[in-house]
């Protein structure tokens, strides 16, 4: 995740803070909508 980035999708807030931290970007599912959440810089 550090080297080359990506892309997950997990219902875990600490996993999906560390994965954003890492530079990777985190896919929400809620109801009928998918969000990409980017990385924070």
């Amino acid at each position: 995740m550090k080297e080359n980035g990506g892309i997950v999708a997990t219902i875990d807030a600490e996993l999906k803070t560390r994965i954003k931290k890492s530079g990777g970007s985190v896919l929400s599912v809620a109801s009928d909508k998918i969000v990409l959440e980017p990385s924070k810089l």
